[in-house]
């Protein structure tokens, strides 16, 4: 009796993602008919949706689709203004900046960008762990983290790969002629195409299935991973070394690509959905936000900047303990030297730049700037030079992303000069003419040369075409994305957002900063076990009101919330780059926990005094805005709920500088 009582059980188990689909809406019900208010029918659809992302019974994007159903029908918003919420201004610019990192990838200038960084570092691991995270930090400010890590994954199999070589040849490491592994070559060059299907895995990890997905993800790249089983009997303590590298390095890809994502606002979900839920909240008090791309680089870029140190501080000690201080002397470290031979002869191997990836790189500082200069704030910007609010940073972001459609990835025959009787040919294609034909079907050699005497004819190739851009966009996040900014908008059309904040009033006796730090170890915890985006999608607009109810700045509350929804470092399910790196085999969960554990309480003090100490000022959000004051005093607040607490607070002169 006891076998089918088993066999029932676990083919619930199996099952258990249909059963929570219908199950969760039944039993949620009695929300909806006993309490049969505006604001109840949508924390029915709120808690529904919010189930089915944190137990990942189906993927994330299509999750996200759910408010287009639920909502009209729960009688909360038409559809017509839900599917609005789609495709704002903010996801347009979110959507150029993902094209843009298409190009990178697709041109390979991020892998040149991070074997270049490798290259000036010593092989010291300390100092590769810098060149590792360095890269890592500075491309995920710019283009997805995702992408970023799957691109490092095959670099860092092939660094382990080299030092575990070396290690196994004993004290003459150093004294051996250097010579590079055909398989790490074939690691290198294998992993770089075969990866660009590991971002829509990541993605996809988040959405259902949650082991299975990670199985997947595992069968990808299981391939590149080095054995670092253990063998049968004692460990030899430089295994041990060897093994603990392995987890450092992979976290250090890890958490310096979630760290740098802070520093831009086109830099990692949870702020392009700030900056859309904070555009619209000041709107419907004839306000703006005053965020943009400049403003957000003077706040994200030093906080980003103090906790990639604390990062680098912390990897070393978490490898090498109190070996890690300058004053304690270390064994041998012959064991690391060919790992900098073997970046360098991988570094010299891309050749020059190419002409294609010389346009990328052009488009994406002229990208840069144009963000940075449209409304500089202390000098008016060109975006002065058109009427009020009709170019945000979406306009560039489109712009540079169209010109990559645009831009030659060649020049014309009549500006080529002798390069293009380059003799490096091979099945991969010519890296000197910008032809790319890993892509097309495998040829043999009769047909490189054919195709590379084509490259040679004066044709029109653009830098990007749709086929690539079609495969490789993440999709999904944008869809997810568009479903967060649903459900807010059901949020604040319901009086939702306003119901939970009169809830939290009591907040009221707390000093503001006081109460964003208990808030943001509130987000920093829960971010670790959903997404970050949907995290930041409920609690952004809730603490919009909430600072309105308490006569707070909103942004004081807005902007901590978000920057801690970007601070996942304790498992896997956290972020897409936890995923990947836990998918390579190195890590265990309680690798993740205890190394991530530390970065994720310093991070959010580091945030928080940051916040305090420099944003708050420079956006001088210790003062009520006039505009909000004077809607108060005349009684026109849009505010569902009293007004009395907020006439209290500021009447009280209630000052939020800690």
């Amino acid at each position: 009796m006891g076998m089918p009582k088993q066999a029932f059980f676990k083919g619930i188990t199996k099952w258990k993602n249909f059963l929570i689909v219908f199950i969760v809406p039944i039993i949620l019900l009695p929300i909806v008919f006993h309490f049969e208010t505006k604001p109840a029918r949508c924390a029915y659809g709120v808690i529904v949706i919010g189930t089915y992302w944190v137990l990942e019974v189906m993927p994330l994007a299509v999750t996200s689709l759910l408010p287009v159903v639920l909502f009209p029908m729960l009688g909360v918003m038409p559809v017509q203004k839900i599917c609005q919420s789609y495709f704002k201004d903010t996801l347009m610019l979110f959507l150029g900046s993902l094209v843009v990192a298409v190009a990178v990838e697709k041109w390979d200038l991020h892998r040149r960008i991070a074997l270049r960084a490798l290259t000036l570092v010593g092989p010291q691991p300390r100092w590769l762990m810098l060149g590792i995270m360095f890269p890592c930090w500075f491309l995920s400010m710019w283009m997805s983290n995702t992408a970023t890590t799957a691109m490092m994954v095959p670099i860092l199999n092939a660094i382990l790969k080299q030092i575990k070589e070396a290690r196994e040849t004993g004290p003459n490491a150093k004294t051996n002629s250097f010579k590079l592994n055909p398989e790490n070559k074939r690691m290198l060059e294998t992993s770089f195409t075969n990866n660009e299907n590991i971002e829509d895995n990541a993605l996809q990890e988040k959405g259902a299935n949650g082991d299975t997905n990670t199985m997947e993800m595992q069968t990808l790249t299981k391939k590149d991973v080095v054995e670092i089983e253990e063998e049968d009997g004692p460990i030899k303590s430089e295994d041990k070394e060897f093994i603990q590298l392995a987890k450092t390095f992979s976290l250090c890809v890890a958490f310096s690509a979630n760290i740098g994502g802070v520093a831009t606002l086109t830099g990692t979900p949870p702020n392009i959905v700030f900056k859309g839920i904070a555009e619209d909240e000041f709107k419907i008090y004839g306000m703006d936000s005053g965020i943009t791309f400049a403003n957000w680089l003077v706040i994200g870029l030093p906080l980003s900047i103090v906790c990639f140190i604390f990062l680098w501080g912390w990897m070393q000690f978490y490898f090498d303990g109190k070996k890690c201080f300058p004053c304690v002397e270390r064994g041998e470290e012959g064991s690391y030297d060919n790992v900098k031979k073997f970046l360098h002869t991988e570094y010299l191997s891309l050749g020059s730049m190419t002409f294609a990836e010389k346009m990328v790189l052009g488009d994406f500082v002229l990208l840069a700037v144009l963000w940075i200069t449209r409304n500089p704030q202390f000098v008016p910007g060109w975006g002065a030079l058109f009427p009020t609010k009709y170019i945000t940073d979406s306009v560039p972001a489109i712009l540079m992303a169209v010109v990559l459609f645009i831009l030659p990835s060649q020049p014309p025959g009549f500006l080529r000069n002798q390069q293009l009787n380059c003799t490096k040919a091979t099945s991969q294609g010519c890296r000197c003419c910008g032809r790319n034909l890993e892509e097309d079907e495998a040829i043999s050699n009769d047909e490189v040369v054919v195709e590379l005497d084509k490259a040679k004819k004066d044709e029109y190739v653009p830098l990007l075409n749709w086929r690539i851009v079609h495969e490789k966009l993440a999709w999904g996040v944008i869809l997810l994305m568009g479903g967060g900014f649903a459900l807010a908008d059901a949020c604040k059309a319901s009086g939702l957002s306003n119901t939970i904040a009169e809830s939290l009033s009591f907040l009221s006796g707390i000093p503001p900063w006081v109460s964003v730090l208990i808030l943001t170890i509130i987000v920093a915890a829960i971010t670790n076990i959903t997404s970050n985006a949907a995290t930041t999608t409920i609690f952004v607009p809730i603490v919009f009101h909430l600072a309105i109810q308490l006569g707070v700045h909103p942004l004081f509350f807005m902007i901590p919330i978000t920057l801690s929804a970007s601070f996942a470092f304790l498992l896997p399910v956290g972020t897409p780059p936890n995923a990947i790196v836990f998918s390579t085999g190195y890590l265990t969960i309680k690798d993740m926990v205890f190394g991530g554990a530390v970065v994720n309480i310093v991070t959010v003090l580091i945030m928080n005094l940051c916040f305090n100490a420099y944003i708050s000022p420079f956006l001088g959000l210790s003062v009520f805005p006039e505009e909000l004051r004077k809607q108060i005093d005349n009684g026109t607040l849009p505010v569902n709920g009293t007004l009395l607490l907020v006439n209290q607070t500021l009447n009280a002169g209630y000052t939020i500088v800690p």
